[in-house]
């Protein structure tokens, strides 16, 4: 699978903190995906489980390395480019801007 790495500008931006160049490197760089990215992070949507991250938009998206099981990853972008999800949760990993919980995100799932 192709790896999803943030552009150096993100990167940049990101260790400054949730700012205007972070707003304006994530909009520049991926357009509507990377300002629904900013704003997962800023509205604390991010979540990080023993076994995987969560991204909390129109419904809770699993997000495991470069995968995300939203419609916009698996069809619209036939997961040759990351979704808001992914890239929000890369960013966030970045700033450690995420809420963290110590339990398994399966346990949560309906069976």
């Amino acid at each position: 699978m192709k790896r999803f790495d943030l552009p150096e500008e993100i990167v940049n931006a990101a260790k400054k903190g949730m700012g205007y160049e972070l707003y304006r490197a994530l909009l520049f760089e991926y357009g509507k995906r990377g300002e629904k990215a900013f704003f997962y992070i800023k509205e604390g949507r991010v979540k990080k489980y023993r076994d995987f991250f969560v991204v909390i938009g129109e419904h809770e998206y699993i997000v495991d390395n470069d995968f995300c099981t939203c419609r916009d990853f698996q069809f619209n972008l036939k997961a040759r480019r990351p979704c808001a999800h992914i890239i929000a949760v890369k960013t966030a990993k970045l700033m450690h801007k995420y809420d963290e919980y110590d339990e398994y995100y399966v346990d949560f799932m309906v069976k």
